[in-house]
């Protein structure tokens, strides 16, 4: 059915929940907050580093705190960056089922670390482009992305279909004209992924090959 299957990271292909909260705890313990839950920190994910920041690490109105934070949070990040993170069962097994399929990873996170976690997990052979919410300046649900994605993969809007598991995913698929689906195991609720009436609802990535083949 798709030729081109344009993948989000976080809550999609990995998850890597326990790992940045883990940073965003660290840089707030410099700043004298508690630290947060993972399951508070799940909840502020999904629009890049600096967006996770403001929420998590009220700086008040200062900007050069909120860009400091945002710094120590990429140090700390890169310390613990697959400490916990593993790809979700199934994940290795169901790209190679789309071995002759073109894929791309789509993050809001930025490309450096997108791309370092697929290397480590040894799943980065698997993708023909990884893009970071940086890679062109503009992040989900902006509807850029993918549209440059299609582009220079050849292959039409008809026959791409974004796989996520958040609002920015949902959005920026439906602008961009392509199909969407979301995985039910990531990190939205059902009630929150069923406001947008995405295409097609995922159980278990298994699933995601008898879509897209």
């Amino acid at each position: 059915m798709y030729d081109f299957v344009i993948f989000d990271l976080d809550g999609t292909l990995v998850d890597s929940q326990r790992d940045i909260t883990s940073a965003v705890n660290s840089v707030r313990k410099e700043f004298n907050f508690a630290p947060l839950s993972i399951g508070q920190v799940r909840s502020f994910l999904g629009s890049g580093i600096k967006s996770l920041i403001e929420r998590s690490v009220p700086c008040g109105n200062g900007k050069v705190c909120a860009d400091d934070a945002v710094e120590r949070f990429k140090f700390y990040y890169a310390k613990c960056l697959t400490d916990t993170t593993k790809a979700y069962g199934g994940i290795t097994e169901m790209l190679d089922d789309l071995k002759d399929v073109k894929k791309a990873v789509l993050s809001n996170k930025t490309e450096i670390f997108s791309r370092e976690i697929l290397e480590r997990l040894g799943i980065l052979k698997y993708f023909s482009y990884v893009w970071g919410g940086d890679t062109i300046g503009v992040k989900k649900p902006d509807p850029q992305p993918i549209l440059d994605l299609v582009k220079n993969s050849g292959i039409s809007a008809a026959k791409t279909i974004m796989i996520g598991d958040s609002a920015n995913d949902f959005k920026a698929a439906k602008s961009a004209g392509v199909a969407c689906a979301a995985v039910m195991y990531g990190y939205s609720t059902a009630g929150q992924i069923a406001e947008f009436k995405p295409d097609f609802l995922i159980q278990k990535p298994s699933e995601i090959a008898q879509i897209v083949l």
